[in-house]
């Protein structure tokens, strides 16, 4: 342990990712006055499922100007992978998620964090603060909670409790690569960012065989571009607060000349605060009509990757399907998939099947014992839309309507509340302040807290 004296609070971290890393590198340059406990699923900390990849054909989807750990220096990581990977990288180079994950390592390394290796079964309320227990049987104390777990699998598509040999309900399975063969045909329920990881990691790993995708209307994310106009406002206070007229305003920009992605990047640092002002019926109609087609347009690829994209699908080993998945079943050692497209139900049977639609934000059908554990208790409660209700600080409300003071989200923990909270940028924002927060809160916290891995 780094620094295990039981008489300091103990501020727990649960999620080693991305989210997690920065928060304790925020509180060691803050200087909390706490142990730091960060709990994560990897043998090694900082990485988590996106930058954990050994896949070199995993890029960032934003290039190296925007990656920056902070904000007030943002070509910190810029000069980090100049120093440690390639002396050439540019500001707008994108470079492979695995480099970003080295970047996120040597973060870790200057904490003073201690990192548990185990899985979080409960999180209860403990007369001095918070109650954990691990599944190894680890009882750990805390005063303070964070959670930062970083995004769930997707729905199922399946009944999970029936295995379907060829059918992989998450694309993080890593098994699932070796499994398919050189030659296989597989279907790829999805076109978003995640199939494209897929289908590249499939490649570089020598696959050549036929790769269907399956999406309602069969776009990909698209690409980012040099040179942009800036533009400073999209859609002005005056703008009624619905989907439509948010729309509305987009599209007047485009009339007026403006390209696309510029309209889309002066958004950027104002769309929670115009998804805070939408009523919640407005919100479920954003969702429901327009949340695709802004995915498309704001998660964008790597120029290089969208030439690989396009590349497979003019050689004719790419194709995609229009249409809803209706069941995906066993057939003949192989799997079915029903489709409902334009022209009725229409089946497509292949080798493999890859689920790679978007992390789930039901967190009551996740799966996690943790999650359900507080919904049930009325420690959280869940938005209409999914997610945590939290305020700007990340502090989570209770059943009765209660802000905790120290029981926080963080990353895509917030989704719900903030429309945009996946990305670095937002992420490594929220991690400066709820540092400075939580190092207030301990400094005022004036108790002794007895931690201890084993008891209370």
């Amino acid at each position: 342990m780094k620094n295990s004296d039981p008489a300091r609070p103990v501020i727990a971290i649960i999620g080693a990712g991305a989210s997690g890393t920065l928060l304790a590198w925020r509180l060691w340059k803050v200087g909390v006055a706490a142990r730091v406990v960060v709990i994560g699923d990897g043998l090694e900390p900082a990485l988590g499922l996106a930058y954990g990849t050994r896949c070199s054909s995993h890029f960032l989807n934003v290039c190296a100007s925007g990656m920056s750990a902070m904000a007030e220096d943002s070509e910190h990581f810029l000069h980090w992978a100049q120093c440690h990977y390639d002396p050439d990288v540019q500001a707008e180079s994108f470079v492979p998620r695995m480099v970003y994950g080295q970047y996120l390592s040597s973060l870790w390394k200057d904490t003073e964090a201690d990192y548990v290796h185990g899985h979080v079964l409960t999180c209860d309320k403990a007369a001095s603060g918070w109650r954990l227990t691990l599944a190894d049987g680890q009882i750990l104390g805390a005063s303070y909670v964070v959670l930062a777990t970083g995004n769930f699998a997707p729905a199922s598509l399946s009944d999970p409790r029936r295995q379907i040999p060829g059918y992989y309900p998450s694309a993080w399975q890593n098994d699932l690569y070796a499994r398919i063969q050189p030659d296989d045909d597989v279907a790829l329920i999805g076109t978003g960012l995640t199939a494209v990881d897929v289908l590249m990691r499939l490649r570089e790993g020598g696959h050549r065989g036929r790769i269907t995708t399956i999406s309602r209307h069969g776009w990909y994310p698209t690409s980012h571009a040099a040179g942009l106009s800036g533009v400073s406002h999209v859609v002005f206070a005056e703008t009624a607060p619905t989907a439509r007229a948010y729309l509305a305003a987009f599209r007047q920009c485009l009339r007026s000349g403006i390209p696309w992605r510029s309209v889309v990047n002066a958004l950027r640092s104002h769309t929670n605060t115009l998804w805070d002002r939408l009523p919640w019926e407005e919100k479920r109609r954003f969702s429901r009509h327009l949340q695709r087609r802004w995915d498309i347009v704001r998660h964008r690829m790597a120029p290089a990757l969208r030439e690989r994209l396009n590349a497979d699908i003019r050689s004719g080993t790419l194709t995609t399907l229009k249409g809803r998945v209706e069941h995906v079943s066993a057939v003949a050692h192989r799997v079915q998939i029903g489709i409902q497209g334009s022209n009725g139900l229409s089946s497509l049977t292949v080798a493999h099947v890859v689920n790679c639609t978007g992390p789930s934000r039901d967190y009551r059908a996740v799966g996690s014992a943790l999650l359900t554990g507080l919904l049930e208790q009325g420690i959280v409660r869940q938005t209409a839309l999914g997610g945590w209700v939290c305020n700007s600080d990340g502090a989570l409300q209770d059943r009765t309507g209660n802000w905790s003071t120290t029981l926080y989200a963080l990353g895509p923990m917030r989704w719900g509340t903030l429309f945009e909270t996946t990305a670095i940028p937002e992420i490594r924002q929220q991690a400066a302040e709820l540092a400075h927060i939580l190092a207030e809160q301990v400094a005022g916290l004036g108790v002794r807290f007895e931690a201890s891995s084993g008891t209370e």
